[in-house]
């Protein structure tokens, strides 16, 4: 394993600290991992800071991630949030090596500019998909097309793709007795939707859900808690290691939100040998589709199809779930996840030309 030093800053929606067993999201999972399996100094940033904070204090925490890093004689700043506190000025002048990972789609113009600044400082920026690329090329191509003069709104250069997640701890008994016909893990906002899937089929289905923001801040969160209020099929804010226990004691799996740019809970899903139900794009597309190589072991819906849903529900009957287990665990072992990320951080250090 590398003995490389890393500098990670880190933010949750929530202010759980990294070490949490509660997970609010992929770019947070992903922090996870690289904090247990690297030499890693964190610098945690607050949730406010994206939202409220002065431009002036938001440059300062700039300059200190970067001063941390030289403090700590860090090889490698490793950034996963796409605001400019994690991809700013400040961090794309580090003379340490940044290796910016976008997971997400990120829905503001301003992002083509800062990333076009890191590669012209020499860093790398990594994404997750193919299916994210082809977002962010839309998006770049709606932007230039308004203002054709303007060369920062122009696509950036991506070094490569990130897995974000691999197969974890021992591999998990397969169940053939289920408790739910399907079931979903979402952060509990209006992004996610996880109550999407009650909506579409059946309140005896379950939802495991977490909050995503501070209560009083987030309108859906506060409408799910007080609607499904004593609801036995609704999990809230479990630890990690009971999300996957309830996992395994459904039938299906269905990823709500459409807009995925890879799906770790897709992933944890087929893990435990349970097949995947993806609710389809605007282009009849979905991310995940591209964690397992067996298309047998995932169903693509139409956007919100009630009907297809049950139906993919139904066809999942007698599948062979150990198979969907051993596949998916022989390409996402955490042997080759961490072969994977070290591979990542070397191109990004020999890239690196400031």
């Amino acid at each position: 394993m590398s003995t490389m030093k890393i500098l990670l800053p880190y933010r949750d929606s929530c202010d759980r600290e990294i070490t949490s067993s509660v997970v609010s999201g992929g770019g947070e999972q992903f922090c996870k991992l690289i904090n247990n399996h690297f030499d890693v100094e964190v610098v945690k940033v607050p949730s406010k800071a994206e939202q409220s904070w002065s431009v002036k204090e938001k440059y300062d925490l700039q300059k200190k991630i970067v001063k941390t890093a030289e403090d700590v004689n860090a090889d490698i700043i490793i950034s996963n949030f796409p605001s400019s506190i994690y991809n700013g000025k400040y961090i794309t002048q580090s003379k340490i090596p940044v290796m910016i990972v976008m997971h997400n789609r990120f829905k503001m113009g301003s992002i083509f500019s800062r990333l076009n600044n890191a590669v012209s400082e020499g860093h790398s920026v990594f994404l997750v998909s193919e299916h994210q690329r082809k977002y962010y090329q839309e998006f770049s191509d709606r932007e230039h097309a308004k203002w054709p003069d303007d060369k920062t709104n122009l696509m950036f250069e991506v070094t490569d793709y990130i897995r974000p997640s691999y197969c974890i701890g021992e591999k998990p008994k397969i169940l053939n007795k289920f408790n739910y016909e399907c079931g979903t893990i979402g952060r509990c906002d209006n992004q996610k939707k996880p109550f999407l899937l009650k909506e579409l089929t059946s309140n005896d289905n379950l939802v495991m859900t977490s909050q995503a923001q501070e209560e009083g801040h987030n309108g859906y969160y506060n409408r799910m808690k007080k609607l499904y209020k004593g609801d036995k099929n609704v999990s809230w804010n479990d630890t990690h290691s009971d999300l996957m226990k309830k996992l395994s004691t459904c039938k299906t799996y269905f990823s709500t939100w459409n807009e995925e740019t890879w799906g770790i809970t897709s992933l944890e899903a087929l893990s435990h040998g349970v097949p995947v139900i993806l609710n389809s794009d605007k282009d009849g597309e979905h991310a995940s589709k591209i964690i397992t190589d067996n298309p047998e072991h995932y169903r693509l819906i139409k956007t919100n199809d009630a009907d297809e849903l049950k139906q993919a529900i139904k066809s999942f009957d007698g599948i062979d779930r150990e198979q969907i287990q051993n596949e998916i665990w022989e390409k996402h072992s955490r042997e080759k996840w961490i072969n994977h990320i070290e591979d990542a951080i070397h191109n990004t250090i020999d890239n690196f030309n400031p």
